[in-house]
C-alpha cells in the first residue's frame, strides 16, 4: 500500500501525511507532530499523547503470517484501567484478507485476527469448548489508549474507551470478545514465539522485546499432548501384564535343593557348605528361601552361590526376625520366621552354596530351599514404577506451569478462598 497519493494535510502543523490506507483509514497520526486525527473531524477533534514509545516493527514494514503477507499500519500501547499493566498492539493489513493483529506483553507475542462467528453467542461468563478445545475465561478488563502511531480503520482511541473484553485461552489459542453497546467482535489468536515474529519480518530477533516469563497462551513444550502420554502408559502397562502372565505360566519352579542347617553342626567350622546341585536350561533366575524357627529371637547369614566350574560367586544376606507376646489383652507380633533371596540372572551349571550364620539366643537350626526358574512380580512392580514416573513428572510439570501462567488471572481455577 506504500506509494499511495491519497493525502490529508495535518492542520495542526500543516504536515501533508501521505494516507497509505486511502479511503479505509478513520483514524491517524500525523507523521511529524504526532496528533492524533480522526478522518471527517480534522479541524475541530485532535489530540497528543502524554506517553511516548516506540514500536519495535517499524510501521511499513511486511511480514508473512500463514503465507499471507501483511504490512504493519498503525501501532498502540494499551493499558488495563484496573491494575494499569501496558502493553503493545500493532495492526496489520493485506488487501485480501483485511486486517490483524500482534499483540506483546513482556516479549510474548500472539497472532490476532477476527472471526465470522463466534465461538458462542454473546459474552459468556463461564468455560466453552470449540474445537476440541476448553477454554477458560482469564480476564475481563476495560483499556484505554495511552500512545498511537500510524493508520488505523477505527477510532482505536474512542473504541478503547467503551469496550468491555474478555479473554478466554486454550494454550497455544486465545478468544478475545470485544464488546460495547454498538457491536461485538470476535477476534481468535495463537501463540508466537519471538523467534517466529522476527522471522516473519525478517529481522534479528534481538531487536524485539526480551522474553520476560511464559506467554499466557504459551503451550507446555512436549511431543505429545497428555490424552497420549495416558493412553501410551496404559497401552505399555496392559503389555506388561500379558508377559508378567506369560512369564508365570512358562516358569518351571523346579526345586534343586533342599536341607536343614544345625547349630551343633558347627563344631570349629565356620560356615556351612551345601551340597552340589545342577542349574539347567540356559541362563535364569533362582530364588533362595530360608527359614528360621525363631521364638522372641534372630538368625543372620551370609550366602554366597559358587559357580564349581568358573568360581564366580553370587552373594547375598538375609537377616530374619520374629517377636511375639501378649499385651492389654491382646496379642502382637512382628517380623518374619522366613526370607527370600530373588537372584534374576544365573548361567547353567554345577553349583553349591557356602553359608556364613550367626545364630541368636535360643534358635538352633534353619533350613534353605534353592528353586530355579522362578517367576517375579517385583521386577513387574520396578517396571510399573519406572511407567509411573514418567507421567507423573510431567503432569506435576504441568500443574507448576499452568499454575504459574494463571498467576495475574482473576479467574485462576488454581486459586482456593
Amino acid at each position: 500500500m506504500s506509494g499511495s497519493n491519497y493525502t490529508i494535510a495535518c492542520l495542526n502543523c500543516g504536515t501533508v501525511n501521505t494516507v497509505r490506507g486511502k479511503a479505509m483509514t478513520l483514524a491517524m497520526t500525523c507523521a511529524s507532530c504526532k496528533y492524533y486525527l480522526r478522518l471527517g473531524k480534522w479541524n475541530t477533534d485532535r489530540s497528543i499523547f502524554s506517553f511516548k514509545a516506540e514500536p519495535a516493527i517499524p510501521l511499513g514494514k511486511k511480514g508473512k503470517f500463514d503465507g499471507v503477507v501483511y504490512e504493519v499500519m498503525g501501532f498502540v500501547v494499551k493499558q488495563e484501567t484496573k491494575y494499569h499493566y501496558k502493553w503493545r498492539e500493532y495492526l496489520l493489513f493485506n488487501p485480501m484478507q483485511g486486517y490483524a493483529f500482534l499483540a506483546e506483553y513482556n516479549g510474548n507475542w500472539n497472532f490476532v485476527w477476527p472471526v465470522e462467528h463466534g465461538p458462542k453467542e454473546g459474552a459468556p461468563e463461564i468455560d466453552f469448548y470449540h474445537e476440541d478445545n476448553y477454554y477458560r475465561l482469564y480476564q475481563k478488563y476495560r483499556a484505554e489508549v495511552v500512545y498511537a502511531r500510524g493508520e488505523f480503520f477505527f477510532d482505536v482511541v474512542d473504541l478503547g474507551e467503551s469496550t468491555v473484553n474478555h479473554e478466554y485461552i486454550a494454550p497455544p489459542y486465545v478468544y478475545t470478545l470485544e464488546k460495547n453497546q454498538d457491536s461485538i467482535l470476535w477476534c481468535k489468536g495463537e501463540y508466537c514465539s519471538p523467534g517466529e515474529i522476527a522471522k516473519a519480518f525478517g529481522m534479528p530477533v534481538k531487536t524485539l522485546p526480551a522474553k520476560e516469563g511464559r506467554g499466557y497462551t504459551q503451550p507446555v513444550i512436549t511431543g505429545f499432548r497428555a490424552g497420549s502420554l495416558i493412553i501410551a502408559s496404559l497401552a505399555i502397562l496392559i503389555l506388561m501384564i500379558a508377559l508378567q502372565f506369560f512369564f508365570n505360566g512358562t516358569a518351571k519352579e523346579e526345586v534343586v535343593f533342599s536341607g536343614t542347617f544345625n547349630r551343633n553342626e558347627l563344631k570349629d567350622q565356620k560356615f556351612f557348605v551345601s551340597s552340589s546341585f545342577d542349574l539347567k536350561g540356559g541362563t535364569k533366575s533362582v530364588e533362595v528361601d530360608v527359614y528360621a524357627p525363631l521364638v522372641n529371637d534372630w538368625f543372620y547369614a551370609d550366602f554366597a552361590l559358587i559357580n564349581e566350574t568358573t568360581g564366580m560367586e553370587y552373594n547375598f544376606s538375609k537377616d530374619i526376625e520374629f517377636y511375639s507376646g501378649y499385651e492389654g489383652g491382646e496379642s502382637w507380633s512382628e517380623g518374619s520366621t522366613r526370607g527370600e533371596a530373588f537372584i534374576s540372572q544365573i548361567p547353567e551349571g554345577r553349583y553349591h552354596v557356602n553359608i556364613y550364620p550367626e545364630f541368636g539366643t535360643s534358635n538352633e537350626s534353619f533350613s534353605m530351599r534353592v528353586t530355579r526358574d522362578v517367576s517375579s512380580l517385583s521386577n513387574f512392580f520396578v517396571t510399573v514404577l519406572v511407567l509411573a514416573i514418567f507421567p507423573a513428572v510431567f503432569f506435576i510439570h504441568t500443574h507448576i506451569v499452568e499454575a504459574k501462567r494463571w498467576e495475574d488471572s482473576d479467574y485462576s481455577p488454581y486459586t482456593t478462598e
